[in-house]
């Protein structure tokens, strides 16, 4: 298994360092927002977190389509319509990490947005690639 993971891991390094380069990006897009709604306005956290989240999503979506999967020639519609699915999960992940970090574990909502960005970006990566952007849909 740790070969098999390996093996992935060098066949589809770039690609897998594009989507870290637009995580990272994205993150600290995320994480801006989420600061001005709850650090500076603010405004409740479960709310900040949805503001923020749903700003975040235009950039996401569009880094990834151009730049990481590179799949201009798809039908955008198709993608969006795929990658809407996997944002309710995400989202859902997003709400329930936050709610764990600061409800039970009683830490600052500023973690609940690390701990949910590296949840929903490891599982995002093979939604993206195998179902939102895969290769088979294009024109």
């Amino acid at each position: 298994m740790i070969e098999a993971t390996l093996n992935y891991l060098l066949m589809h390094y770039l690609q897998i360092l594009k989507f870290v380069v637009v995580g990272v990006t994205t993150f600290f897009i995320n994480l801006s927002f989420f600061h001005l709604f709850f650090g500076v306005l603010n405004i409740d956290y479960e709310i900040a977190i949805s503001f923020s989240y749903l700003i975040t999503v235009l950039s996401h979506f569009t880094l990834h389509r151009v730049f990481t999967f590179n799949v201009k020639n798809q039908f955008l519609t198709g993608n969006a319509v795929k990658y809407l699915g996997m944002l309710g999960l995400n989202y859902v992940i997003t709400l329930t990490a936050m709610w764990l970090v600061v409800n039970v574990a009683t830490y600052s909502p500023y973690f609940g947005v690390i701990a949910s960005t590296g949840l929903t970006a490891f599982t995002s990566f093979f939604v993206m690639k195998y179902f939102v952007f895969n290769k088979r849909d294009s024109l």
